[in-house]
């Protein structure tokens, strides 16, 4: 095979290559090892939430996806390259938790900063950004400097930062930390756009109904190991089909041993210290044998309410488990 041919042959197995490819992943610092035996993948036009407790090795996660932390078994690749070649990581949109954008800068100029970084060629830098900026949605305040844009604002521009270069994988770091209500529906909707379009999108938040509105598969990474992962819709109709979660709430606080109790009803604290939940069976008896089971510990339910199982319940049922 000619060296012409032979090149053409890598580009098109590159190009058919899922965005990003994680294969029996062990990755740490020093003697500490964090992750072991990572594996995941996402295809194009795919958006995964990962999940997992503090601890469980998320940065560390992003580090070796992003090209920074080499492995020390298993391999990442992103669209068949290996994550640590200068190649790859041109491939790699990163929009991180804190924003990183110059604030006395205005929007265009950081996008044509971060072009020139990505390596877009200077002829077409400008017809770049202005679609960029259209795909995100602001273009109308593009001469506007950083420092006196909202947060919601800022974020969205922070992921505009991550596209300029024309990444296969778009990694988002927590982005709807520090918005209100309206930015993150403006931001969840560029997102399912952006997947629409193909584009493979790795989201890390704890922000569960931003990640189920947004997400079509989910993983969970426990103690430096994925021990869930899947379409999110597959993974729910499996664990919860024929339940639903049952949200109660209580005038004060259950004292430790009523909490017990409570725990052995299946009910598990919530944010609130009155807040508990549990799944029961979808039947009307389920209902009533609960209320009578709290009742008969002397703790009346202030209000309970039942909804369908989602991403929150998939997650508190797999960081639980042994």
């Amino acid at each position: 095979m000619s060296a012409g041919l032979l090149d053409e042959t890598r580009r098109t197995e590159r190009t058919e290559a899922p965005p990003l490819l994680i294969e029996g992943l062990s990755a740490g610092f020093g003697a500490r090892m964090v992750l072991s035996g990572v594996s995941l993948a996402l295809a194009a036009g795919s958006a995964t939430v990962l999940l997992g407790p503090n601890g469980a090795g998320k940065t560390t996660l992003l580090r070796a996806v992003c090209g920074r932390l080499a492995a020390r078994a298993g391999a990442v690749r992103i669209c068949g390259i290996p994550a640590e070649d200068p190649a790859a990581r041109r491939l790699i949109g990163l929009a991180p938790q804190e924003i990183a954008l110059y604030r006395p800068l205005t929007i265009r100029e950081n996008l044509e900063t971060f072009g020139r970084l990505a390596g877009v060629p200077w002829r077409g830098l400008s017809a770049r950004v202005n679609e960029v900026m259209a795909r995100a949605g602001i273009d109308a305040r593009a001469g506007e400097r950083i420092d006196r844009l909202s947060g919601g604002w800022q974020r969205r521009v922070n992921v505009a930062a991550a596209l300029v270069g024309a990444p296969r994988l778009l990694v988002l770091d927590e982005p709807t930390v520090g918005i209100d209500a309206h930015a993150r529906e403006d931001l969840a909707g560029l997102v399912q756009r952006l997947a629409a379009d193909g584009l493979a999108i790795l989201l890390v938040t704890h922000d569960f109904a931003f990640a189920e509105r947004v997400a079509n598969r989910a993983a969970i990474l426990k103690a430096g190991r994925i021990v869930l992962e899947g379409p999110l819709g597959d993974l729910l109709a499996e664990r919860f089909r024929g339940r639903r979660v049952a949200e109660v709430t209580f005038a004060a606080a259950p004292d430790a041993t009523r909490a017990a109790a409570l725990a052995g009803l299946g009910l598990a604290p919530g944010e609130e210290p009155t807040a508990f939940s549990g799944l029961i069976a979808d039947d009307p008896h389920a209902v009533a044998a609960l209320i009578a089971a709290l009742e008969a510990l002397g703790a009346a339910p202030r209000t309970l309410a039942l909804k369908a199982a989602g991403l929150d319940a998939l997650y508190a049922h797999a960081v639980r488990e042994d």
